[in-house]
C-alpha cells in the first residue's frame, strides 16, 4: 500500500498517532506539508509564527530524510494539492491528525471530500489532545463550560486512560515518483520581519526544553509561574502549538518525574492543570465555533466599546505609562511571546481600562505570538474580558500597579523592558486613569448585566 501522511499541527516523527498508523500498514510512505494560502493570508496570520512554522517544517524533513523518509512540500489549496499528489503517487491512503477550529474543520472536509471522489481512502486520528470534547462530557453529557468541573473530569478519565506516548516504528521508504518540493521562505511568502531570535524549533530542542524545565524548575512552579522576571515556566507553548513535541510525551514525562521525586509532585500536578487549560479551551472552541467571532456568552456582544485609536496604539507600542502593561507589550514585540501573567494583565487593560473591543485586542496577539493558537487565544482573552465561559467576573478589573507590586515586586521584569525609567529617559504620562476607568468599564458592563 501506497501512503500519504499530511502533517499539519503534529510537525514531528515521534509518538504521532497519524503517521504511526501511516507507516504501520504502508509499503510506501511520504510525509506531506502544504503551505495553506488562505491561511497566509489570514488576518490572523504574522511574520512571527510563520518563521517559526518554516523552522520547524526544515527540521522535519531533515528528521524524515535521516529515518529514510521524506516530506513532499507544495503550496496552494489543501484540497487540490492533496488530491493531485494523491493522483501523481497513486496513493491508497491519506492519514492526518485532527484540529479543531471552524476553518480547520472546513478544510479537512474539502480535503476528505476530494480524496474520497477519487477512491483514496482517509482516516484521521486524537493527536493535539489527550481527550476530544466529546470525551469529557457531564453526567447529564453535555459539554462542559465551567474548568473545575471539566479539570475533574478530564483527570477522572486520565487516571483510567493515562497519557501514553504512541511508538512510531520503522518507517517505510518514500514513494519513488513524489517530489520532494522546497520550503518557501518567511520573505517569499510576504512575512518579513517580527523578532530577531526566535524560541528554537524542532522535536529535538522540544524534548531539551521539556526536560531541563522537568529536571531544575517544575518544583518551583507552583509559586514561580506567576513571576515574569523568572524562569519558572515550561516555555513550550509554541513547540505544542506545532506538535513538535506530544501533549502525550509531555504528560508521561511529568509524571515520571514526579514519581523519580517527591518534591516535584506538587509542580508537576499545578503544571498539568494549565495543561489541562489547554483541552478545555481547545474543547470550547470545538464546540461553540462562533467564540472566534463574539463573546461566549452572547449577551456581552451588546457592549459598547470605544473607539480609541490612540489608546489602541499606545497599548500596541507599550507606551501607556504602565510600565507592567507596556514591560507585557513590549516582550511581545521583541521576542514573539509574553508571560502568561503579563498576557491577563495587558489584555484587561485593553478591555476594561480603555474599553476597547476584546477582539482587537486578540488579533493582535494572534498577529504576533510564536504560540498563538485559536482556542488558547481566544480563551484567555474572552477570560480577561469577562466575555467568556468560565471568565473572571466583569467587577474583576487588574490594577496593573498592583500587579506590577505583587507579581514583580523588585521591579525586574520592568527593567528589564522599560530600561528608560532607570535610566531618566522620557516615559509617556498613563493614557488613562486606573480609578476613573474602573467605574467607566463597571457601568458597561453593568449596562449590559441588568439589560433584559
Amino acid at each position: 500500500m501506497r501512503a500519504l501522511h499530511w502533517f499539519r499541527s503534529d510537525l514531528r516523527v515521534a509518538d504521532n498517532a497519524g503517521l504511526a498508523a501511516a507507516a504501520a500498514r504502508a509499503e510506501q510512505l511520504c510525509g506531506v506539508f502544504v503551505a495553506d494560502e488562505r491561511l497566509l493570508r489570514g488576518e490572523a496570520c504574522g511574520a512571527t509564527r510563520v518563521r517559526f512554522l518554516l523552522d520547524a517544517v526544515a527540521l522535519l524533513r531533515v528528521e524524515l530524510e535521516r529515518r529514510g523518509s521524506r516530506l513532499v512540500v507544495r503550496r496552494g489549496d489543501p484540497a487540490a494539492e492533496l488530491a493531485a499528489l494523491a493522483a501523481e503517487t497513486r496513493a491508497e491512503l491519506v492519514t492526518w491528525n485532527r484540529d479543531y477550529g471552524p476553518y480547520a474543520r472546513a478544510r479537512d472536509r474539502a480535503v476528505e471530500a476530494a480524496l474520497t471522489r477519487t477512491g483514496v481512502r482517509v482516516e484521521t486520528f486524537r493527536d493535539r489532545v489527550v481527550f476530544e470534547a466529546e470525551d469529557v462530557r457531564t453526567k447529564a453529557g453535555r459539554p462542559f463550560s465551567v474548568y473545575t468541573p471539566y479539570k475533574r473530569a478530564w483527570l477522572a478519565r486520565e487516571a483510567l486512560e493515562p497519557a501514553t506516548p504512541i511508538g512510531v516504528g520503522r518507517l517505510p521508504p518514500p514513494i519513488p515518483r513524489a517530489r520532494a518540493g522546497h520550503i518557501p521562505g518567511a520573505a517569499g511568502l510576504g512575512f518579513a520581519g517580527g523578532p530577531r531570535a526566535l524560541p528554537p524549533a524542532g522535536s529535538a530542542a522540544a524534548l531539551r526544553r521539556l526536560d531541563a524545565f522537568l529536571e531544575r524548575a517544575v518544583a518551583d512552579y507552583p509559586w514561580q509561574r506567576e513571576l515574569p522576571a523568572r524562569a519558572g515556566t515550561s516555555r513550550l507553548s509554541a513547540q505544542l502549538r506545532f506538535g513538535t513535541i506530544s501533549i502525550r510525551t509531555v504528560l508521561a514525562r511529568a509524571r515520571d518525574a514526579a514519581a523519580d521525586d517527591r518534591r516535584r509532585r506538587a509542580g508537576v500536578a499545578k503544571w498539568r492543570d494549565e495543561l489541562v487549560w489547554r483541552e478545555f479551551y481547545t474543547a470550547i472552541l470545538a464546540e461553540n465555533p462562533r467564540v472566534l467571532r463574539g463573546a461566549y456568552k452572547p449577551a456581552f456582544d451588546r457592549l459598547a466599546w470605544e473607539d480609541d485609536e490612540r489608546g489602541f496604539a499606545a497599548w500596541c507600542a507599550g507606551q501607556t505609562g504602565y510600565p507592567f502593561v507596556d514591560a507585557g507589550m513590549r516582550e511581545l514585540a521583541a521576542t514573539g511571546w509574553m508571560h502568561n501573567r503579563a498576557r491577563m494583565v495587558c489584555a484587561s487593560f485593553l478591555a476594561k481600562q480603555l474599553g476597547i473591543d476584546w477582539r482587537r485586542g486578540e488579533r493582535f496577539f494572534m498577529q504576533s505570538l510564536v504560540d498563538g493558537d485559536p482556542a488558547s487565544n481566544n480563551g484567555g482573552w474572552q477570560w480577561s474580558a469577562s466575555t467568556g465561559s468560565d471568565a473572571q467576573p466583569y467587577f474583576r478589573i487588574f490594577n496593573p500597579t498592583a500587579q506590577a507590586a505583587r507579581f514583580d515586586p523588585d521591579g525586574e521584569y520592568v527593567k528589564c523592558w522599560v530600561p528608560e525609567l532607570a535610566g531618566g529617559s522620557a516615559y509617556p504620562r498613563p493614557i488613562v486613569d486606573h480609578a476613573a476607568a474602573r467605574e467607566r468599564a463597571l457601568a458597561r458592563f453593568r449596562a449590559v448585566a441588568k439589560a433584559p
